[in-house]
């Protein structure tokens, strides 16, 4: 199992380093901040919207039928077309976002802090997004789609997918635009995989993918603070 790990977080690292040969250069630190979420009116829109939509199901029945209709619609797709087959790369690919943070930093790719700064980022969203997963898996109760357990909401995949993007946008889009393309693209395929294979229902990938965002933001945002007590001690 670890040859696919590794390949897919090759893969990632080679395509991210591959798009730095125009814009390539280190990041000033004149160079704006990117926008948090509660930043950009726009940005803000976005992200709530994505969680009204994806926790309509749970009050809203035309939502809840959608919920199913999409579910059948992608399981008549993987029967008719794909043979029924199970794909379990999404199990490796919602890490290659997070990994390559810190693996495009080590490579020699411009990034806005210092490899521990990163490390101390990453370590801190991982986290965040753990605190609103794991506690919502077993208050909410949701059973999976496959009927395989009750804790279903929200995608726990998707949202550490989402989270590692949202860090790669961060923390390097001012070096290259198509780093977090790549790093939004993985995130993504990771959460329609777990549609695919019927671990997940719709609402529980869309929830996932805000919580994702909101919780690399919000490392960055008490990474920042810190940042700045620890340079007034100094």
């Amino acid at each position: 199992m670890r040859r696919p790990i590794a390949l897919l977080i090759l893969i990632s690292l080679l395509m991210s380093r591959s798009a730095l040969s125009q814009d390539a250069g280190k990041v000033s630190d004149t160079v704006p901040q990117p926008l948090l979420v509660w930043q950009s009116p726009y940005y803000a829109s976005l992200v709530a919207m994505t969680l009204v939509v994806g926790t309509s199901p749970f009050y809203l029945p035309l939502a809840s039928r959608q919920n199913s209709l999409y579910r059948e619609k992608i399981q008549m797709f993987r029967r008719n077309q794909m043979d029924h087959i199970q794909l379990k790369f999404d199990n490796y690919i919602q890490y290659v976002p997070l990994v390559s943070v810190i693996g495009l930093n080590l490579m020699g790719v411009p990034s806005r802090h210092s490899t521990a700064s990163i490390l101390r980022r990453s370590v801190t969203a991982f986290g965040i997004s753990s605190a609103f997963v794991l506690p919502m898996k077993f208050l909410v109760d949701e059973i999976r789609p496959d009927h395989g357990a009750r804790n279903s909401f929200p995608s726990g995949h998707t949202t550490f997918a989402f989270a590692g993007a949202e860090l790669l946008r961060l923390e390097y889009s001012q070096t290259s635009q198509w780093i977090p393309v790549v790093g939004f693209s993985c995130a993504v395929l990771t959460g329609l995989m777990r549609l695919y294979n019927d671990r997940h229902w719709t609402g529980d990938v869309i929830s996932g993918a805000a919580l994702g965002v909101i919780s690399a933001d919000l490392s960055y945002y008490l990474n920042n603070l810190l940042d700045r007590r620890l340079c007034k001690t100094r």
